[in-house]
C-alpha cells in the first residue's frame, strides 16, 4: 500500500515490522480480504492497482502445534481517500494500529525505509515501489 512513494507497515505483536496482511474469510476473494485487513489493521482506505506475487510457507500452529501451509497474495495499492472515520479534507491523525489484534504501531514510511525496516518482503517493497512510482 503506496502514498505517494511511502508504503503503510505495521509492527506486529512480535515486534517486527511487516506489511498488512491476514486471512481469507470463506466466499471472500484475496483481492476483498487485503481491502479488508488494511482498513481493520490501519483504518486507512486502500484501492488495488494490480497483483504482486505470492509468498508461500508453512508455520506451526499456536493452538495445536501442527504444520499450516500458508499462501499470501500480495496486492500493489495506494491509499484512498481519508481515513475511516475522518472526512475529506481532514486533517486526520495518519494510520491506527489494530490494538487488539497485537498490532502497536501503523504508519507511512519511505519506500527505501520500508525495505530495511521489514521484517522479510523487502524485495517485494523495492520491485513494488519501482512500479508504482512509474503510475500516476
Amino acid at each position: 500500500m503506496f502514498r505517494g512513494d511511502e508504503v503503510l507497515v505495521i509492527k506486529n505483536r512480535f515486534g517486527e515490522w511487516v506489511l498488512p496482511k491476514g486471512k481469507v474469510e470463506p466466499g471472500e476473494t484475496p483481492e476483498a480480504a487485503a481491502l479488508r485487513e488494511v482498513e481493520e489493521e490501519t483504518r486507512v482506505r486502500a484501492e488495488i492497482l494490480r497483483p504482486a506475487g505470492t509468498s508461500e510457507y508453512t508455520y506451526l500452529s499456536e493452538h495445536t502445534g501442527e504444520p499450516v501451509d500458508k499462501i499470501v497474495y500480495w496486492f500493489l495499492g495506494r491509499e484512498a481517500g481519508a481515513p475511516v472515520g475522518e472526512g475529506p479534507g481532514s486533517a486526520g491523525a495518519g494510520p491506527t494500529p489494530q490494538r487488539e489484534e497485537g498490532i502497536s504501531a501503523a504508519r507511512f514510511v519511505p519506500w527505501q525505509e520500508a525495505v530495511i525496516l521489514l521484517k522479510y518482503d523487502g524485495a517485494l517493497v523495492r520491485s513494488a515501489a519501482a512500479e508504482a512510482l512509474r503510475d500516476p
